[in-house]
C-alpha cells in the first residue's frame, strides 16, 4: 500500500482511476459501434473533457 503525506491510499485511488477509464472506454467504443453516438460526437466529448484535466484528447 502507498500512504501519502496525507495518510490516503493512492496506489489505491490510482486503481480505481484506471478502472473507471477503461470502463468508460468500453462504454464509448459500444455507443460508437450501436450507433448511439457518432465519431464526431465521441471526439467532442473526448475534448471537453481533455480541456478540463489539463490532457491531450484522443481521436475516435
Amino acid at each position: 500500500m502507498e500512504v501519502n503525506t496525507e495518510g490516503q491510499d493512492t496506489g489505491s485511488e490510482r486503481g480505481q482511476i484506471h478502472f473507471l477509464a477503461a470502463l468508460l472506454d468500453e462504454l464509448m467504443r459500444k455507443m460508437l459501434a450501436t450507433g448511439a453516438l457518432t465519431q464526431a460526437e465521441l471526439n467532442e466529448i473526448e475534448l471537453a473533457a481533455a480541456k478540463r484535466v489539463g490532457g491531450q484528447p484522443r481521436a475516435w
